[in-house]
């Protein structure tokens, strides 16, 4: 999908896809033990409602969070300074389906109500 497209789609709300804290909240929870200090890669953040969230329930993870529109990336660089978690979140911009990361550079992959951006059976391929 186009970054002007979503820009103009979702821009302004709160989240960019489905989902609430407490959805997060309860996923997380469902996930097997994680490491001591977990790498976790945030796949389409929007400006971060899931993000922060997961900061706070793995207080020792380094979370890096990947979308395309650069300004929800700058939204959410001011929501985890506000919150406290700027050291432990660093935003990357760049598109869901070509990510720079070598396979198994994080321990955890979360993709909260994005995956509809390349569509399913490419998200689980990817």
């Amino acid at each position: 999908m186009d970054e002007t497209i979503m820009g103009a789609l979702f821009f302004g709300l709160p989240r960019q896809g489905p989902g609430s804290d407490a959805c997060t909240e309860r996923m997380f929870h469902l996930l097997p033990g994680l490491p001591a200090h977990p790498t976790i890669l945030d796949i389409g953040c929007g400006s971060g409602m899931q993000t922060l969230v997961l900061a706070r329930l793995a207080p020792d993870a380094r979370i890096t969070a990947v979308d395309l529109y650069q300004p929800v990336l700058d939204i959410l660089d001011a929501r985890a300074q506000k919150a406290g978690v700027a050291g432990r979140v660093k935003t990357v911009r760049v598109f869901m389906d070509v990510l720079p990361f070598p396979p198994g550079s994080f321990d955890l992959l979360w993709a909260e109500g994005s995956i509809f951006v390349i569509g399913v059976e490419a998200g689980l391929v990817a």
